[in-house]
């Protein structure tokens, strides 16, 4: 992935309970091209939203801790800027859009408001120039201007979703953020979002981190795929080269939970048996091990290392290397 915008470069995370140590990242290594869509996928627990929350600068400390890794923007790290520096790329130069619409804004003041306060923020001008840049981002994103005085609760679940985009654009970010936007919407609202943002991202050509759990989310939408599994990269590469040859059995195993539509035989769907480790008490060796079907008893005591397949694809799997030897 050359022409990188974003570079995490071997990021740990850690949450410091009184139960004990959540290790949430655990040496995550991807990169974001200029003007691409990178799909983070994974379960539930996988470390994504951490992941988003780290390039943030919004880990809660305490408990969280990251205590490995740099996060490189445009070559600068993120990990080693003040917050008064942060505060500069946070909403200005890096966008997010939250999971949840109905939580991400805030009740008791208009849309129009919020937006118009992140404009004010971070754009040198005057009140009413930032209320007219909130009214044109409601009309980018579908919404009439005219509801720029409306309250978060007059708007429904896929409304509100837009006025966190909306909101998350509103200073033209060359990186978006976008964690599980489509989750609380229905199927309908959920391709009309998917719609916008290829739209926005063709005009504005905006770098994108798109998290998801859903593999048809990133087909729809991304460049490149990036498999997680217990806060690490396990699979990573292009959308075709992923998709056309899934390597690591995790990923393997994720397609076959997908009903084919075009099959004729009625077979039922495989399932990926166990669930995540305890980040708590991760595997000595691979995270997946105790799941997979396939396991060697390298795979109990040693963490596999990185295997270049083609191209821009990466796997990181014992099987792998076994059958490549």
């Amino acid at each position: 992935m050359n022409e990188n915008l974003l570079e995490i470069k071997d990021l740990s995370v850690e949450f410091r309970t009184y139960d004990g140590v959540v290790k949430a990242i655990n040496h995550m290594t991807f990169n974001v091209p200029e003007g691409k869509t990178v799909g983070l996928v994974g379960e539930t627990g996988a470390g994504k939203t951490t992941t988003a929350l780290s390039i943030m600068g919004l880990i809660p400390n305490p408990p969280g801790v990251i205590t490995s890794g740099s996060i490189l923007f445009k070559g600068r790290d993120l990990l080693k800027l003040s917050e008064s520096d942060m505060c500069q790329y946070r909403g200005k130069k890096i966008g997010m859009i939250f999971q949840n619409p109905m939580t991400s804004l805030n009740p008791v003041y208009t849309v129009g408001h919020q937006i118009s306060d992140v404009i004010k923020e971070h754009q040198d001008v005057s009140a009413k120039e930032a209320w007219d840049k909130a009214g044109d981002m409601l009309e980018i994103v579908g919404i009439p201007r005219e509801r720029l005085n409306n309250y978060p609760h007059e708007f429904s679940g896929g409304m509100k979703q837009r006025v966190c985009i909306a909101m998350g654009l509103s200073c033209n970010p060359e990186l978006l953020i976008a964690d599980e936007p489509t989750t609380a919407l229905d199927v309908t609202i959920q391709a009309q979002i998917l719609e916008l943002m290829k739209g926005l991202k063709k005009k504005y050509r905006t770098s994108t981190i798109f998290i998801t759990h859903a593999l048809g989310v990133v087909a729809e939408i991304a460049d490149y795929v990036v498999v997680v599994y217990a806060g690490s990269v396990i699979e990573m590469g292009s959308i075709q080269e992923v998709f056309e040859h899934p390597s690591h059995p995790y990923t393997q195993g994720l397609f076959g939970c997908l009903p084919d539509i075009e099959s004729e035989e009625s077979a039922k769907l495989q399932v990926i048996r166990g669930s995540m480790p305890d980040p708590m008490d991760l595997p000595v060796g691979c995270k997946f091990c105790p799941r997979c079907n396939e396991a060697m008893d390298i795979c109990e005591t040693m963490e596999p290392e990185e295997v270049m397949i083609a191209g821009e694809h990466m796997v990181k799997c014992h099987l792998y290397n076994a059958r490549r030897g």
